[in-house]
């Protein structure tokens, strides 16, 4: 759609002053830094990249148009430079990496459904960066997303989304939080409806894909796990409400970890937790048991704490660094 294009492009313009901002820290005051190379904000500490944020449009050749998506964080890696996401997946191409999208919606009576991009009735696009800070003690890059609804041919902005995301210089493992405020700016109601899927998602490597067409076994892999604090399993984590999550899991012998702590102050907390059977992908959805309406103004804010690793954390060092006051 040519909106797309014009839209992501305004976007581009918006950024540039703060691309010259980023570059200004250099790596040996061992600040964390956040560094630009045209088309994403890389966070490091040390020097070491802890995750990507993508405010240019990103799509491979191979896939079709309505696949490309801006405003999406990819890679995210380890401490020690391992990729733990996969920004377009060989299946389920509409995972970014880690994406914000919601699936079953209605708005102005029409379904829309931001989450899968092959339907064309909504997507997710990068509007604008808000802010980059970098000290010796944490870094902040906030930025701007449109969930944006593709109606008879009108594109419409329906919520600004705020993302505040906090790095630490903690160099292992590497932690940040992030807060997430949806804002409805249309003039209309949103209707977030049941599902049992949708919120802030992560999407694994694609070699941890384990699809197949046989019955599912629920078992332990060791090439790739999804746990929490109370289910070892990915079957059994399915839609409950865990205290954290770990999505973990090796490639060619090398070990990567990547947990995720919801935050108490969420208002649907304890938040329901989405892991697919056999993708590498989770997610932390509100809706799993009851929808809700975000009226025009209205905001749903959320906050988590994510955690990478290069080895398995031990439930005590989650629990220890999810109370850190950095």
């Amino acid at each position: 759609m040519s909106f797309l294009k014009s839209y992501n492009i305004l976007g581009f313009i918006l950024v540039v002053n703060f691309s010259i901002y980023a570059q200004n820290f250099k790596e040996e005051d061992n600040f964390v830094i956040f560094e630009d190379n045209g088309s994403s904000i890389i966070a490091k500490i040390g020097g070491k990249p802890s995750f990507q944020y993508n405010y240019e449009t990103q799509r491979l050749d191979t896939i079709r148009q309505y696949y490309q998506r801006s405003g999406f964080i990819h890679p995210i890696y380890s401490p020690d430079g391992e990729i733990l996401t996969e920004g377009f997946p060989e299946k389920h191409t509409h995972h970014h990496g880690m994406f914000t999208a919601w699936v079953n919606t209605k708005f102005r009576n029409k379904k829309i459904d931001f989450w899968n991009q092959h339907d064309e009735t909504g997507s997710v696009i990068f509007k604008e960066i808000l802010e980059i800070k970098s000290n010796k003690d944490f870094g902040v890059l906030k930025t701007k997303q449109h969930h944006i609804a593709f109606i008879n041919g009108d594109t419409i902005p329906v919520l600004e989304e705020i993302w505040n995301i906090k790095l630490y210089n903690f160099e292992a493992p590497f932690v940040w939080d992030i807060t997430i405020s949806q804002k409805n700016i249309s003039s209309s109601v949103l209707q977030l409806l049941k599902y049992h899927y949708g919120g802030l998602a992560f999407r694994g490597r694609d070699e941890w894909n384990t699809e197949k067409s046989e019955p599912k076994i629920d078992k332990i892999d060791n090439d790739f796990q999804v746990t929490t604090d109370v289910h070892k399993s990915r079957l059994e984590a399915n839609h409950t409400i865990p205290k954290w999550v770990n999505m973990y899991g090796k490639i060619a012998d090398k070990e990567m970890n990547l947990t995720i702590i919801p935050r108490s102050n969420n208002p649907e907390f304890p938040d329901y937790l989405r892991v697919h059977p056999d993708l590498p992908y989770f997610c932390f959805t509100p809706v799993v048991n009851n929808g809700f309406n975000l009226k025009p103004t209205e905001v749903f804010t959320t906050k988590y704490r994510i955690i990478t690793s290069t080895k398995t954390l031990s439930e005590e060092m989650i629990t220890t660094l999810g109370n850190k006051e950095f």
